[in-house]
């Protein structure tokens, strides 16, 4: 517990006071993952945003801009809809490393990002603090009870994800200071805390420039330009020469080698293809790669002295006394990566055909396909074999440094060549040895190798070098925020309210008193609720169905009435529509009098008066016009839903309603006019599909000389 962390440091300062959570809390309730766009259309029903877990992740940058789009009947928004102050609380999820608990307080900014009404899923909960308590400290301090691991004896864990009591979240205590001094710790403390933030995203960033980095230093070791200068003074041998007298004493030694078979009577063997030089192309559409004066562009064939596949005798991790075997994920990052081994039997027969030697190079052949074509240079000591899904090159040391060819294999240019020549099954992808043995290799003279891999080398040294520090950076930014937050929660970053009551010779604000009144708020509170239940109990009585309360966006349309002297008039067009719309939702043929009656319940009238028939009569003519009832077929007085589903409208009628709810040479921007539109149709909701259609609608219109449009905004013309 926060509280008993500063017993044991020390008092509380004067005038705070220990407060159950539970205590400050007047109202908690789950959240709702919701359907799909399947009921999108459906009237009963009304898009929001979903917070997520995920989305607890970046909330200092993205305040929940990426939660979820989904469907929720409308008695649910009522209850569940978020407002600034709220907290919301994640109960189950996180994983093996990290526990649930994590809080994020609702304001103003994260209503505004969230484009529509915001709720919570049902993997968290929110709670809303009373008035009397300022919210932004409480999370503050949840915040930092959860850095603290406070919650952690609250959960359980199943196989991948945990669960918080959220009772037993509920009685924890926390430090409560007057409600003046609340709002400037809280005020000062995330100050700071945006400083903080400010900085780990700086470092955050990092990673990826030395990323770009290491790819830029790939890409001149390829080039010529990590060497341009080492070349303009230094001589080496060119590397056709050096090609010319490799490949002639290639010839020279097999040529020596047949002799010996033929005079000990052995069969000679196949001829080997490394006695020639190849021919060297780039499929298409690379092209091939722009090389220095000395230097030569090779099939990485004519480099290598063997090109070998992988062992697939399967290995386990629990053969440890076996002889490790390294997989594809043991190539990380250019480098051989050891963390993760399994290991085979050190009895295999042929196992010493498969043993790697330091220098050979590693090639992954068949992997994802954002990942096949990586390569890693052996450099350790370790007896290893390697798997199936691994080529092992091996270099002729006459002609080309193995890191020298990795770098190579593992530069942009080698990337994008990966890229272009992998073949793509289901979810693999696949690069064989013929392929690889063709891929183009710009050679520089062996010396040159050298020192472009001295330089290379050095290179990678000091990004290394900076990405510790980066780490390290980066986790003493984690422990600071800690330490921040505990300083806030002790009372040390602002003056306490006792102090300034001291300085200023007056008597201070006590929590205490500030704590009972908050509880005597909410028994009462609790009574009248318990009261009021009794007596709906105790006596029962009809009354009409609540009013939808969703606005129409058509200028000119009124919200819904309140619920004492409400006529058909105080109603808009568009609102009675809608209702229209609602009543033929999924039903069958209904009776004239059906249809009235369910339009008259949707508005809250308890009765279909005459008054109100005449009314929504005349409406129904329109709602018939506007194609969202339709009378039946059979030629009974009955009716039914026309176009249920916005898609169905056609479009001409979609332009046609343009001309009607546009006036003409004023500009409009693209959603106003959707949601006019959607209105004029009695929708109540925009969705994405309509914005779609309409989008199409306005490309369309513009074409055909019925709109314009001027800085993405939009005009009726005719």
């Amino acid at each position: 517990m926060i509280v008993e962390r500063f017993r044991q440091e020390g008092d509380l300062p004067e005038g705070w006071v220990e407060a159950v959570l539970e205590d400050l809390i007047v109202h908690a309730l789950g959240g709702e993952w919701g359907r799909g766009n399947e009921v999108a259309e459906d009237p009963e029903y009304v898009s929001v945003r979903v917070l997520r877990g995920l989305e607890f992740r970046d909330w200092s940058r993205e305040r929940g801009a990426t939660a979820a789009e989904r469907w929720i009947r409308r008695p649910s928004l009522v209850k569940r809809q978020l407002r600034a102050g709220d907290i919301v609380v994640e109960i189950s999820g996180g994983g093996t490393e990290q526990p649930v608990g994590r809080t994020v307080l609702i304001d103003d900014a994260t209503l505004l990002a969230a484009r529509g009404p915001l709720i919570c899923s049902n993997f968290c909960r929110q709670i809303r603090i009373h008035s009397g308590v300022d919210p932004a400290y409480v999370q503050l301090a949840l915040r930092y009870q959860y850095h603290c691991g406070g919650f952690d004896e609250y959960q359980t864990q199943t196989t991948n994800i945990r669960n918080l009591s959220f009772s037993d979240f509920l009685r924890v205590s926390l430090p409560l200071p007057p409600l003046a001094e609340q709002r400037r710790i809280a005020e000062r403390t995330l100050e700071i805390l945006a400083r903080v933030e400010r900085t780990r995203e700086g470092l955050a960033r990092v990673p990826q420039i030395l990323r770009r980095f290491r790819q830029s230093a790939l890409a001149a070791a390829g080039s010529g330009l990590l060497s341009e200068e080492w070349r303009a003074t230094t001589w080496a041998e060119s590397s056709a020469e050096a090609l010319r007298r490799v490949f002639a004493d290639r010839k020279t030694e097999w040529d020596d080698m047949l002799l010996q078979r033929k005079a000990a009577g052995i069969r000679p063997p196949r001829r080997s293809a490394s006695l020639k030089l190849s021919e060297c192309a780039a499929p298409a559409p690379l092209e091939m790669p722009e090389v220095p004066a000395g230097w030569e562009i090779v099939p990485l064939g004519d480099l290598v002295l063997r090109a070998q596949y992988g062992t697939s005798v399967k290995a386990s991790a629990r053969a440890k006394g076996g002889v490790p075997v390294l997989r594809m994920g043991n190539i990380q990052n250019g480098e051989i990566d050891t963390s993760s081994l399994k290991y085979v039997e050190a009895t295999l027969e042929n196992l010493e055909s498969f043993v790697l030697q330091p220098g050979d190079i590693l090639f992954n052949r068949t992997n994802s396909p954002e990942l096949v074509g990586k390569a890693a240079v052996y450099d350790r000591e370790t007896r290893a074999i390697f798997a199936s899904y691994l080529v092992r090159l091996t270099c002729d040391p006459k002609l080309a440094l193995s890191p020298y060819v990795c770098a190579w294999i593992n530069s942009p240019w080698g990337r994008w060549w990966a890229r272009t020549v992998r073949t793509d099954c289901v979810s693999q992808s696949n690069i064989n040895a013929s392929k690889l043995l063709a891929m183009p290799v710009p050679l520089p003279p062996l010396a040159e190798q050298v020192e472009i891999v001295r330089r290379m080398t050095a290179l990678f040294q000091y990004a290394d070098a900076i990405e510790g520090r980066v780490a390290s950076a980066t986790a003493r930014a984690e422990k600071l925020e800690r330490m921040i937050l505990a300083k806030a929660l002790r009372g040390e970053l602002v003056p306490t309210e006792a102090e300034l009551a001291s300085f200023d010779g007056r008597s201070g604000e006590s929590a205490a008193l500030l704590l009972e009144r908050v509880r005597g708020q909410r028994s009462h509170a609790g009574e009248r609720l318990r009261t009021r239940l009794r007596r709906n109990k105790a006596e029962p009585r009809e009354e009409p169905a609540p009013r939808p309360t969703v606005l129409t966006a058509r200028p000119g349309g009124s919200s819904p009435p309140g619920t004492g002297g409400v006529t058909l008039e105080d109603y808009s067009s568009d609102r009675i529509l809608m209702a229209f719309r609602q009543a033929c939702w999924g039903a069958r043929v209904l009776s004239r009098d059906d249809l009235l009656r369910g339009v008259a319940y949707r508005l809250g009238f308890a009765r279909l008066g005459q008054r109100i028939r005449t009314g929504l009569e005349a409406h129904l003519r329109t709602a018939v016009a506007r194609r969202i009832v339709a009378p039946s077929p059979d030629g009974s007085d009955g009716y039914f839903g026309a176009t249920p589903k916005f898609g169905r409208y056609d479009y001409d009628f979609l332009m046609g309603t343009l001309r009607v709810v546009l006036r003409k040479h004023t500009e409009y921007e693209p959603e106003a006019v959707i949601r006019a539109v959607a209105a004029w149709l009695g929708f109540g909701n925009v969705t994405d599909a309509m914005r779609e259609r309409m989008n199409e609608v306005f490309e369309v219109a513009v074409r055909r000389g019925i709109l314009a449009e001027t800085g993405g905004r939009f005009w009726r013309r005719i």
